[in-house]
């Protein structure tokens, strides 16, 4: 498992080479943006799924591209459960606006 090339115009995603890691930044191979690197707990909605790319587009423009979130109490002699992304995006405006103290900002 590894990182993935994500356009998010095209609604495309391609595994990223090990190789690849030092770079972040790929211009998709067909409309020429610049794609996102996203991390291996990334799974791409199918093509087709409109809905499901729209919530991949808010959450990542809003600095959540699907990396670990820990919750704040954690035990230290429990395993870390970290917090699931929303499915949608009624859901993914609430989720933002919890824990927006840990978006990234680019």
């Amino acid at each position: 498992m590894g990182h993935k090339k994500v356009c998010l115009s095209c609604r495309e995603s391609f595994n990223l080479d090990p190789s690849d890691m030092p770079v972040q930044a790929y211009p998709c191979a067909k409309c020429g943006k610049w794609m996102c690197v996203l991390p291996h707990q990334f799974r791409p909605p199918r093509k087709t799924d409109e809905k499901g790319w729209k919530l991949v587009e808010f959450l990542v423009n809003n600095g959540f591209p699907f990396q670990h979130i820990e919750p704040k109490e954690t035990s230290n002699h429990s395993r870390v459960k970290f917090i699931p992304y929303p499915s949608n995006l009624r859901d993914a405006k609430v989720f933002i606006e919890k824990h927006k103290d840990k978006a990234i900002n680019k």
